[in-house]
């Protein structure tokens, strides 16, 4: 593989300015990512405030990822960890079918090179980890990938679970919609050398699988095998038991809480940006379960309740359950980091652009709970060339940096170059040869009868309508005489920006390990990713 970086711009300006101006936006945030002393800091910030008990975590986690048929490394350090001096590199993402976008292998192969990055710079253990969002309960966001098809069209392949209620992922199970979503990846993809096994141990997996969170855990443990790469679910009741006195307190502070969001959402929007999360005041950013549904959980006045107020609860009600029964609350989004980092000492989140943005407004809830955010480090962004779309962007001088703009417009410029008629021009001389022509001599008819104009205009109209059909026909032509060129054009754009997306955003992993088999991770993650925050391009050989 070969390497390239390539400077991109982001929607956001807050996230942009993280990426290049970190002063700008450091009010924010507690670390500069790009600073080596924000690691020793938080180390220290680590070694005084983390207090949950290691050897209890460790076993919890061990015996997880035994389930989950690690490789000796996770175990090894799970071990690691049970040293007061180790800390963790973490990331995280919704547990979608086949490992969802490929910015999920990215993320995870970021978190494993910064934690050997550390380790190997401080002399300390720094464990790579992967946060299995099973308590998300967004079904559509997960349930499908898109593939290139054997035709090189885009094609979406979604399991068919019909999911109408809110339902964690980590409470959906595997059942026969899972094995016909493998047979249709199996249908849609090309044969290879490493297919067949790869999809019979997808489908192992599956059947050994209890939820769809669980076969998203096995698969990324088995990818990272080689690396270590530690999986928690954070819907494992003993973790939940960690977690009572937070979950308390959670409820206790909710109006702080929501004060503290909305505050910095107006810094955000001072900024020029859009804050990533807002929530009404009385959104206790908490979940309960109900029935086995995920539902939010609203205050008015003394009471809590879910929406429509069917259920209701006294404060000392809710901080009973979070006592008695953690397991039946759940944080959303603004509070998971702090649940986050309470659990596990952790130095560094691994962070994708809009997550930045939502750690952008949660300094001072973090301060709430006598907590520091750890340090946002910044996902490596990759797109993948393989070697034929490679070869065809530089025999036509396409440049990456240019998008999928500039991509349609190189490709006019060549259909340009290729139309030796002129056809553009050509018809343009003639349109105003005719019109000019036409317009006299409709006046010279019209001067016996001007009752006849009209008709004249209808006619003149008519005619240039013809003309232009036939000049879109003439380029039709031309196109079709194209085809080569045009379909290689057509095949870059679908590769490098699918769906006007980046590719990291849109495609899955699976059909790149069909086609270069299991030690493509293994490729891409000794490529030297960490350094700098320009997206990187990755030649395949």
């Amino acid at each position: 593989m070969r390497l390239e970086s390539v400077s991109v711009q982001y929607k956001s300006p807050l996230v942009n300015a993280y990426l290049n101006d970190f002063p700008r936006v450091a009010h924010f945030f507690e670390h500069d990512p790009g600073d080596p002393v924000s690691f020793s800091n938080r180390h220290d910030i680590i070694m005084q405030d983390y207090h949950t008990d290691r050897n209890k975590l460790v076993r919890i986690l061990t015996e997880y990822n035994e389930t989950l048929q690690c490789g000796n490394l996770a175990r090894e350090n799970l071990r690691k960890l049970e040293d007061p001096a180790a800390t963790v590199v973490i990331t995280g993402q919704q547990a979608g079918v086949f490992t969802g976008p490929l910015y999920t292998i990215y993320k995870a192969i970021t978190a494993v090179q910064l934690a050997a990055d550390l380790t190997a710079r401080t002399g300390r253990n720094v464990i790579p980890m992967f946060w299995v969002a099973a308590e998300d309960h967004d079904f559509a966001e997960v349930d499908h990938i898109y593939v290139v098809n054997r035709e090189q069209n885009i094609v979406r392949l979604r399991l068919d679970h019909n999911m109408s209620e809110r339902r964690s992922i980590g409470h959906i199970p595997i059942n026969e919609a899972v094995f016909t979503l493998i047979a249709r990846l199996e249908e849609y993809t090309n044969p290879s050398e490493w297919k067949t096994g790869i999809l019979d141990k997808v489908s192992k997996m599956a059947r050994n699988s209890d939820n769809l969170a669980e076969w998203f855990a096995r698969i990324m443990a088995w990818l990272f095998k080689d690396y270590g790469l530690v999986m928690v679910n954070p819907m494992l009741k003993e973790l939940r038991s960690l977690w009572s006195s937070t979950f308390e307190g959670f409820i206790r502070k909710s109006h702080f809480i929501s004060e503290k969001l909305s505050t910095a959402a107006d810094l955000v929007r001072d900024f020029g940006a859009e804050p990533q999360v807002e929530k009404d005041k009385d959104n206790i950013n908490m979940f309960i379960y109900v029935n086995g549904e995920r539902l939010p959980l609203f205050r008015t006045g003394e009471l809590y309740h879910v929406r429509g107020g069917a259920v209701q609860w006294t404060l000392e009600e809710l901080r009973a359950i979070a006592r008695g029964k953690p397991e039946l609350l759940s944080p959303n989004v603004v509070l998971r980091p702090v649940a986050q980092d309470v659990l596990l000492p952790i130095t560094a989140y691994i962070a994708g652009p809009g997550e930045i943005s939502y750690y952008a407004l949660y300094r001072d809830i973090y301060r709430l709970f006598n907590q520091r955010m750890p340090v946002i480090y910044p996902r490596t962004n990759i797109s993948l060339f393989e070697p034929g779309i490679a070869k065809n962007m530089t025999e036509y001088g396409i440049s990456f940096a240019e998008g999928s703009d500039g991509l349609q417009q190189k490709l006019r410029e060549k259909l340009e170059a290729r139309d030796v008629l002129g056809i553009d021009p050509v018809f343009n001389a003639f349109i105003a040869e005719f019109e000019h022509s036409y317009r006299e001599f409709i006046l010279k008819v019209t001067g016996t009868n001007r009752e006849l104009v009209g008709h004249g205009d209808e006619s003149f109209g008519k005619i240039i309508h013809q003309l232009e059909y036939f000049r879109k026909k003439t380029h039709q032509y031309h196109r079709k005489s194209c085809d080569i060129l045009i379909n290689r054009f057509n095949n870059i754009e679908t590769h490098l920006f699918p769906r006007n997306n980046w590719q990291e955003r849109v495609f899955n992993i699976f059909p790149y390990l069909f086609k270069y088999g299991t030690g493509f991770i293994n490729d891409l993650a000794q490529l030297p990713l960490l350094g700098n925050y320009d997206h990187k391009l990755v030649y395949i050989r």
